[in-house]
């Protein structure tokens, strides 16, 4: 019996949900109400943007796999550069920011961001692992 080649992009949607949901508890236990308030795209913007861009890669990614796995980790790499990109652009407001919790602000955009490299870079290697 084959496997849906699309579970990965439900696990890595379950995963960004647990994620969040640490993410969110944390800024609701530990920080202060007007830390997050003062941010210029909130914690779940960021998670929702995040998340769009990894399922369409994963799916174009699985895509590619059924065509030709020659072509994964190559386009793997286009895919992250072209998100990077797209995220630099996203992330000028906060760059431009004169908040005084523009630092923070920053920190948190690149773990949300590293997280899900990381969801993306695991899958993609278990798709590049996947003997057929």
């Amino acid at each position: 019996m084959k496997s849906n080649p699309y579970k990965s992009i439900f696990i890595s949607f379950f995963i960004a949900l647990v994620l969040f949901t640490i993410h969110k508890s944390a800024f609701l236990l530990f920080a202060p109400e007007k830390f997050e308030s003062s941010f210029v795209y909130s914690i779940e913007l960021l998670y929702a943007f995040f998340f769009v861009f990894t399922a369409i890669i994963l799916f174009i990614l699985i895509k590619i796999n059924q065509k030709n796995i020659n072509n994964v980790g190559f386009s793997f790499m286009f895919l992250t550069s072209l998100k990077m990109a797209i995220a630099y652009f996203f992330m000028q407001p906060i760059l431009n920011s004169q908040s005084i919790y523009a630092g923070s602000e920053k920190i948190n955009f690149f773990v949300i961001f590293i997280l899900f490299l990381i969801i993306e870079t695991v899958v993609t290697i278990r798709i590049l692992n996947n003997k057929q």
